[in-house]
């Protein structure tokens, strides 16, 4: 994940907002030949944060805007724990 981080930064390239595995889940452990063993849990964090970021899916979003939204309205609120409940990524958000 770190390495994705690092790319997603250097690059900033648009993201396209998805409701499924998309290119970021293709090596998780989680990911079955493309359905995610947790989507439950995964769907419930992407709806609130889609949500707090006024945004939706489908939507196409530059990185560096997505990390600004999730700055604003998540990190610095310190919405962190509310939003992203359960999530074994959260502690990159952080950094």
């Amino acid at each position: 994940m770190a390495r994705i981080i690092e790319f997603l930064n250097e690059n900033n390239p648009v993201i396209s907002l998805t409701d499924k595995c998309d290119v970021i889940c293709k090596k998780c452990p989680n990911n079955v030949k493309g359905v995610c063993t947790s989507e439950e849990k995964v769907s419930e964090i992407d709806k609130r944060c889609i949500e707090r970021y006024g945004l939706a899916f489908g939507d196409r979003v530059q990185w560096s805007e997505l990390k600004k939204a999730a700055f604003e309205k998540v990190i610095s609120c310190r919405k962190l724990g509310e939003v992203c409940q359960n999530c074994q990524w959260s502690g990159i958000c952080m950094k």
